[in-house]
């Protein structure tokens, strides 16, 4: 009975002992699966990420290249206005610019950082490293578009004084067509752009030289984006081979 008893108290050990082992396993393979699952989803995380600063830094880089055309376009328009008898096609043309310069809207692809942000994915990247770097461009991203904002505000102060100032909204293209008579829109509505000394003239030159000064800090602002999205793209390509 000793025997017995003993041989049994061994096998239920060993069934014990098997049971645990196969629960280790059955949990080591759980683990595995999730880790594997976890990298998965980070690279197609990370993938999405490197996507979007591509796009971004390719759309900045246009925008740099449009704000200087532009800023040769004021230049351009400021030669004429300092010119005798400005014209109505000129007057025209000088209207067209203006329309282009006086706004500067900042635009940024980051749908999948703040998903990430939103469902917790951000833990999922276990380089530490990576991790701060892409949170810190991003904040990047937050400031620059808080100074976008404080300058667009000013620069629509400015804006806001010449259009109840002037009739120079009248000659946008926006709104030109519905002045169909002679009536409606003569000389006398541009006529202050041929007097240097006129207020309402100083207050166009003040608008486009405050269009120039945004355009120029604005470039400044994708410079240093571009800087630094330049290093978390590093590290990307980094990890994600």
């Amino acid at each position: 009975m000793e025997n017995k008893t003993g041989k049994y108290f061994k096998y239920a050990i060993g069934e014990i002992v098997l049971v645990v082992i196969g629960i280790l396993i059955a949990l080591g393979i759980n683990n595995w699966n999730q880790e594997n699952k976890d990298n998965k989803l980070s690279k197609e995380y990370l993938s999405r990420i490197h996507r979007d600063l591509v796009q971004d830094t390719t759309s900045f880089r246009d925008i740099i290249k449009s704000n200087k055309k532009l800023r040769n376009d004021i230049k351009e328009v400021l030669v004429v206005l300092y010119q005798e008898n400005i014209t109505k096609e000129q007057v025209k043309k000088i209207a067209v610019v203006y329309d282009n310069v006086t706004e500067q809207v900042f635009s940024s692809n980051q749908n999948t950082y703040n998903g990430m942000i939103n469902s917790g994915a951000l833990q999922l990247i276990q380089n530490l490293e990576l991790k701060e770097a892409i949170i810190n461009v991003y904040s990047e991203y937050d400031e620059k578009r808080e100074l976008f904002l404080g300058n667009t505000k000013w620069i629509i102060d400015i804006l806001s004084t010449e259009t109840v100032s002037t009739d120079f909204i009248k000659l946008s293209p926006e709104v030109l067509d519905i002045f169909t008579t002679e009536e409606m829109l003569n000389h006398d509505d541009w006529s202050f752009l041929n007097n240097k000394k006129d207020e309402e003239f100083k207050l166009i030159v003040r608008a486009f030289s405050a269009a120039a000064w945004n355009q120029k800090i604005s470039d400044g602002y994708y410079v240093e984006l571009i800087s630094s999205i330049k290093i978390v793209l590093q590290l990307l390509e980094k990890e994600l081979k």
